[in-house]
């Protein structure tokens, strides 16, 4: 499944590496661009 998670904050981090975990797809969306590179990282 495709799925797209609306904040990397604590609580859209969380929910998108469970996704991930469970092989979906996963796009996380931010405005913070340093939220989104420590993503990146991860």
């Amino acid at each position: 499944m495709k799925v797209v998670v609306c904040g990397a904050g604590q609580v859209g981090l969380n929910i998108a590496r469970y996704l991930a975990d469970q092989k979906n797809d996963v796009i996380i969306v931010d405005r913070s661009a340093k939220l989104i590179r420590k993503v990146g990282e991860s």
